[in-house]
C-alpha cells in the first residue's frame, strides 16, 4: 500500500536523540536543568537575541508573555481573525479581550488598515501572528505599535528560523512566541520558546513560569507573586538538540518542498499558492495554497492518499468567540477556501511530483 503523504511529520534523528536521552537518564536530572539552558543558549544564538526561556507550550508562551508585559482583566489585545485558537485562548487565560482584525486576502496576515481602525484607548497590545513562517508586514506592525504606544508580541509559532531582511520574526517586536510542536520544523514533543531582548522582562518571565520562585542569598526559595509550572525538561532539551544539529538541512528541505511546488503546479485564479519572500529569508514552514473548489480537490487527493489540511475556521466562526463578520469582511470572503499542501520533511522529490501531477490533473479536468 502507498505511503500517506501528510502535511508535517515529527523527524527525529533517533540514534542522537537516544545517546542524549541516556545522559539525562544516567544524571537523574530530568527536570529543568543544565541540558535545558544548553538549548535556550543555541537558540539565543541562531536568532541573535538576548534572551530565550523554554516553557511547555506555545500557548503558554504567549500567556506568560502577556503576563510579564502586565496586561491586565479586560484590557483589548489586537489579533488577526485567521488563527489558530491558541492565540485567542492566551489572551483569554490572562483575562484580557481578543479584538479580532481583519486579514489580508493576498498573504492572510493582519490587515493593517483595520488593525489601525480597531485601536481604542482599552487596547494594551498588538499579536500578529506569521503564518506557515509569513510575516513580511511586521516593520509596519511595529511601526504601528510605536506610534501607538502598545506592546508587540509576536506568535511565531510556525515561523522559527524565518526572518526578514536579516532579522528573525520573533524579535521584531517586544517579546516573540514559539511552538516545539510535533508539526514544526523542530520539536520537543510539546514545548514553547519565549525570546526577547529586555532583561526585566525576561526575569519576569523566568519566575511567572517557575511558581513566582526567586532564589535569595541564603539559599532558600522567595516567591513574590502568584507563578505557574510551565517549565521545560532536560529530558526535551535532549530531543531538540539532537535536531539542531539537523537544522541547516531542515531549512533546505523545506524550501525546496515549496519551490517545488511553486515551479511545478499549475496556479490560476481558482487554484493558486500564497507567496513567500524567499529572497528576503522566509521560511515557509508549509505551503498554504487558495482553492476556491477546496472540498472537491481535497477528495480526488485523498483518493490518491494524499492528505492535504484545511486552515482553521477564523475566530469569530468558534463558538467561545463567536461574532459576525461585520468588518471582516476578507476573512468572510476567503473562508472554506484555504488549505495547506503536504509538507512534511520526510517527502521526496518523487512525493512532491505525484502531488503535484494529481493537482494538475484535478485542474486541467
Amino acid at each position: 500500500m502507498p505511503r500517506k503523504l501528510l502535511l508535517a511529520e515529527p523527524f527525529i534523528e533517533k540514534k542522537d536523540s537516544l545517546i542524549m536521552l541516556k545522559k539525562v537518564l544516567d544524571s537523574n536530572y530530568i527536570n529543568e536543568g543544565n541540558l535545558t539552558r544548553l538549548f535556550e543558549k543555541k537558540i539565543e544564538k541562531l536568532l541573535n537575541v538576548k534572551y530565550v526561556a523554554t516553557c511547555t507550550s506555545g500557548t503558554a508562551s504567549i500567556y506568560l508573555a502577556l503576563k510579564a508585559l502586565g496586561i491586565k482583566n479586560n484590557d483589548e489585545i489586537l489579533m488577526p481573525n485567521l488563527t489558530f485558537p491558541a492565540t485567542a485562548n492566551a489572551i483569554k487565560m490572562a483575562g484580557a479581550k481578543p479584538v479580532l482584525v481583519d486579514i489580508n486576502k493576498d498573504n492572510l496576515l493582519m490587515q493593517t488598515s483595520d488593525l489601525l481602525k480597531k485601536i481604542n484607548k482599552k487596547s494594551r497590545a498588538i499579536i500578529p501572528v506569521h503564518i506557515s513562517g509569513r510575516g513580511s508586514n511586521i516593520k509596519e506592525i511595529l511601526k504601528i505599535a510605536k506610534s501607538k504606544k502598545l506592546f508587540l508580541i509576536e506568535d511565531s509559532a510556525e515561523a522559527f528560523m524565518s526572518k526578514l531582511d536579516k532579522k528573525y520574526y520573533g524579535t521584531y517586536g517586544d517579546i516573540g512566541c514559539f511552538s516545539l510542536a510535533p508539526n514544526k520544523i523542530i520539536t520537543t514533543g510539546q514545548g514553547g520558546l519565549i525570546v526577547t531582548n529586555n532583561l526585566k522582562l525576561y526575569k519576569k518571565i523566568k519566575y511567572l513560569k517557575d511558581q513566582g520562585r526567586v532564589k535569595n542569598k541564603n539559599g532558600e526559595n522567595d516567591y513574590n507573586s502568584v507563578g505557574y509550572n510551565f517549565k521545560f525538561t532536560n529530558l526535551q532539551a535532549a530531543v531538540g538538540l539532537s535536531q539542531l544539529k539537523s537544522l541547516k538541512w531542515r531549512i533546505k528541505k523545506l524550501k525546496e518542498n515549496y519551490n517545488y511546488y511553486r515551479n511545478n503546479i499549475t496556479s490560476n485564479k481558482e487554484f493558486s499558492l500564497f507567496n513567500f519572500e524567499i529572497k528576503r529569508g522566509e521560511l515557509p514552514l508549509w505551503t498554504d495554497v487558495y482553492c476556491s473548489n477546496r472540498s472537491a480537490i481535497n477528495k480526488f487527493l485523498i483518493k490518491k492518499n494524499i492528505f492535504c489540511r484545511y486552515f482553521w475556521k477564523p475566530i469569530n466562526l468558534l463558538k467561545p468567540y463567536s461574532t459576525s463578520f461585520v468588518n471582516l469582511n476578507n476573512s468572510k470572503e476567503i473562508f472554506g477556501k484555504l488549505m495547506w499542501l503536504p509538507s512534511s520533511l520526510s517527502m521526496n522529490k518523487k512525493d512532491l511530483k505525484k502531488i503535484s501531477k494529481n493537482i494538475n490533473d484535478f485542474i486541467v479536468y
